[in-house]
């Protein structure tokens, strides 16, 4: 017998005692988690979700297999409309469970909801292999196969995939996944009482099921039926009473149908000023002010004040606001400043002094409404919408890195909010970051949901980077939201036009031709215009032509466009007469003169065009379009002396026009005279809004033109917003100014791709040549500087281009 005193035997005795204490523990572990699963479930069956929910966490730290506690937890977020908790807990379930029926099915289920076709199919295949039997089960791989079908264009497949959906409802009509392709089909034939329809009996299963009331209501407005609409949206709120997005349509549906007390009767039975939050009071505000005027809205708000001390102060300020609105302005500036004087600094207080500096900005007191921001922000940093202001007052005087840091710090506070990551984009745009400008536009879009401001913001800085598939879909995913927006749609029009996709474009022509707002109609039959040029179905666009010039909301922009539809098809005569006839009945009419000026000019008939051109001015001095024509008039004939005239003329009369100091600034610079054309240009730069061709004029002559450092460092700074650019001729002055800053790599990587657009131009390749140089490539900038020699050389720097190219040569014969 061997002794436990010996060390040997006192070791074994510890093993011993470990092991068994290990396998205690182990039990123990199981048993603690099994324990939690069951109070979960005597927590449940007492209908204490929230306690289950915990006991069930607990028996996941105790044992991360239990499958009924997995499946438990899983089943009540599902049900409690906790969509992506569940969807990760079912995942979990499958992967450690592959067998799992319950699991696959319901994030099959989940999957078709979320429109992941991908997770669709990988989970429905699984829950067929084990289950091939099962109808719910085959529906939902019917499902899949028809929204494939629908994809890829294979009519008679979904045909198939909708006659066996059919076939699964005679006898499972409770089948939701197969009713939905069933209903699915109908909206794409456009059968809306068929789709009223099948919805009814889907509700009859389904009765809280939002998206089939979603199509439902869609389908009674295919088929203007206002009065079943009102019908489903009283009760949706009695389905869904905490859904304030369903009192929100009934309120539009009958504003939409001239309702207006019905409408207000709702927003005044959910109106509380001592409620929480105003939001409900600031929604009758908003709806009396929009459709009973201002002045009902204001003796609202007159009368929430007298009554009641709660809100009170955030009250006063929209009443001021709405009073600033409607044209009160002074009187709306004295109550907030008498409303904020010695007011108790709270965050109320900061968020009216907010308002009151939107206030003053607007009424061009711009240090007052800085100075009432700075305060705000001095006392509280975080103030998110103060810190809007400040960024975009600082994006607008070039200070973006400020603005950027700023901004930063207030996503930190609101990551949500898409007008930051919109003033994020505009700041980074300003500095040149093409990228990031794209994430931020992006990140706004989806902060917003695919909002409509937000898309098109998006959509517009994708077009210009030639992406019209992506903007598109950006368009496409808003209008999901917004299907009646005009302006989504308007685009939406333009990228088909441009693509050209005639057969979408027509799609979107259509929709817009439904719609009541003639500046929309006006604007679609715009588009239907240019679709018949791009077609080049000229004899139909001249019967479009003439059918809008008999449109009172169209008239004359349509005769001007079929006179020039004549003059580009050569029909000079015609276009004459057509003109003639309507200045017979309109011999005052601007536009018209303007175009026999312009007929008169291509003519050769100058004298009689600068008469005409005259008239139209001593009327209408501000008409820019005329300086224009007469000075180009006179540059046409040779004298420049008269044309100059014309400009100083025309400059008096409008002496901050952009469009005239921008003709002013290029002529100095025809005329060698660089530094008054450095001084328009920084006079028209903040004239202009900061035109991106303004600054790189600017930048391109103060860093060509000048020496000095802060010349240089002026340049630099208005270069920043070229950075990325893919404008050969921004190219070259973001470029020559790397160049000048001793930044020769980045400095050959923009003037190169500048030289392959503008091959010919003699101060592009002395650029190069010089930055070839730099990086030590003297035979590169040999050949360019030749190149630039051939080209005709830029005469300020002939000088040095001829001892470059002496000195490169003479090295290089050396060499050899």
């Amino acid at each position: 017998m061997t002794s436990t005193n010996t060390p040997f035997g006192k070791t074994l005795a510890v093993l011993l005692l470990s092991a068994t204490l290990f396998l205690s523990a182990c039990d123990t572990a199981e048993e603690r988690a099994e324990a939690h699963y069951q109070t979960g479930l005597a927590h449940l069956e007492n209908g204490d979700v929230e306690r289950a929910l915990v006991e069930f966490k607990n028996v996941f730290k105790l044992n991360g297999q239990h499958k009924d506690a997995r499946l438990t937890f899983a089943r009540l977020e599902r049900e409690r409309g906790n969509a992506q908790i569940a969807y990760g807990q079912y995942l979990l379930l499958v992967e450690q469970y592959p067998d799992n029926l319950e699991g696959h099915q319901a994030l099959a289920e989940m999957a078709l909801d979320l429109g992941n076709w991908e997770e669709l199919e990988r989970h429905a295949g699984a829950a067929l292999a084990l289950a091939p039997d099962d109808i719910v089960i085959q529906s939902l791989n019917n499902t899949l196969a028809y929204t494939q079908a629908v994809t890829t264009g294979n009519e008679a497949e979904a045909e198939f995939t909708v006659h066996t959906a059919r076939e699964m409802l005679n006898t499972n009509p409770d089948l939701i996944t197969a009713r939905q392709t069933v209903i699915d089909h109908l909206v794409r034939s456009e059968d809306w009482q068929g789709v009223v329809d099948e919805t009814d009996t889907a509700l009859t299963f389904a009765p809280k099921n939002g998206s089939l009331y979603a199509i439902r209501l869609r389908a009674l407005q295919e088929l203007s039926n206002p009065a079943e609409i009102e019908k489903q949206l009283t009760h949706m709120m009695q389905v869904f009473p905490g859904d304030t997005s369903v009192e929100q349509l009934l309120v539009e549906h009958h504003i939409d149908n001239g309702n207006l007390d019905a409408a207000e009767d709702i927003l005044r039975a959910r109106a509380d000023p001592t409620a929480e939050t105003t939001l409900s009071v600031q929604r009758l505000i908003a709806f009396l002010n929009d459709h009973r005027g201002a002045d009902a809205a204001i003796s609202e708000l007159d009368a929430i004040v007298a009554a009641s001390d709660v809100h009170a102060f955030q009250f006063q300020t929209m009443r001021a606001a709405l009073k600033f609105r409607s044209g009160n302005v002074e009187e709306a500036l004295t109550e907030m400043q008498a409303l904020l004087e010695n007011a108790e600094r709270t965050t109320q207080t900061r968020q009216s002094e907010v308002e009151y500096a939107r206030m003053l900005f607007v009424s061009g007191q711009d240090e007052a409404g800085r100075a009432v921001v700075e305060k705000v922000l001095a006392e509280d940093p975080t103030e998110v919408e103060a810190a809007k202001l400040k960024a975009a007052w600082l994006i607008e005087d070039d200070n973006t890195g400020d603005a950027i840091l700023l901004l930063r710090e207030a996503l930190g506070e609101a990551p949500r909010d898409p007008h930051l990551a919109t003033l994020m984009a505009k700041a980074h745009e300003r500095n040149g970051d093409r990228e990031l400008t794209g994430e931020m536009l992006a990140l706004a879009t989806e902060l917003s949901q695919s909002a409509p401001a937000e898309s098109l913001n998006y959509a517009r800085y994708l077009l210009a980077g030639d992406d019209p598939t992506i903007a598109e879909g950006i368009l496409v995913d808003a209008l999901r939201r917004a299907p009646d927006n005009a302006d989504l749609l308007i685009a939406l029009g333009e990228v088909y036009l441009s693509q050209p996709d005639w057969d979408r474009l027509d799609i979107v022509l259509r929709t817009l031709r439904d719609m009541d707002d003639p500046q929309v109609l006006r604007q679609s039959k715009e588009l239907r215009a240019h679709m018949l040029a791009g077609q080049k179905r000229t004899d139909e666009l001249e019967a479009f032509l003439n059918e809008l010039t008999r449109d009172p909301d169209f008239g004359l922009p349509a005769e001007v466009a079929l006179i020039r539809l004549m003059l580009a098809q050569g029909d000079m005569t015609g276009a004459t007469n057509h003109l003639e006839g309507l200045l017979s009945e309109d011999p005052d009419s601007l536009i018209l003169l303007f175009m026999k000026a312009s007929i008169l000019t291509s003519e050769g008939q100058l004298d009689e065009a600068e008469r005409l051109y005259r008239e139209i001015l001593e009327t209408r001095p501000d008409v820019t379009r005329a300086w224009f024509a007469l000075f180009e008039l006179h540059s046409s004939r040779n004298d420049p002396t008269q044309a100059q005239a014309i400009l100083r003329e025309a400059l008096a009369a409008q002496p901050e026009n952009p469009d005239l100091l921008m003709l002013l600034a290029t002529e100095y610079e025809l005329a060698g005279d660089l530094d008054q054309a450095i001084a328009v240009y920084e006079q028209l730069y903040p004239l202009s809004n900061r035109s991106i061709v303004v600054a790189n004029n600017l930048a391109s002559l103060l860093s060509t033109h000048r020496s000095d450092d802060e010349s240089l460092q002026r340049a630099q700074h208005l270069a920043r917003r070229l950075r990325g650019t893919r404008d050969p001729a921004f190219q070259d002055t973001y470029g020559w100014i790397a160049y000048r800053l001793g930044n020769y790599e980045e400095a050959v990587t923009y003037l190169e791709a500048s030289a392959r657009v503008l091959s010919e131009h003699p101060l592009v390749l002395y650029h190069l040549g010089n930055a070839y140089a730099a990086v030590d490539r003297p035979e590169d900038a040999l050949r360019v500087y030749k190149r630039a020699q051939a080209a005709g050389g830029p005469v300020n720097v002939s000088a040095e281009l001829k001892a470059e190219v002496q000195r490169l040569s003479t090295a290089n014969a050396a060499g050899q």
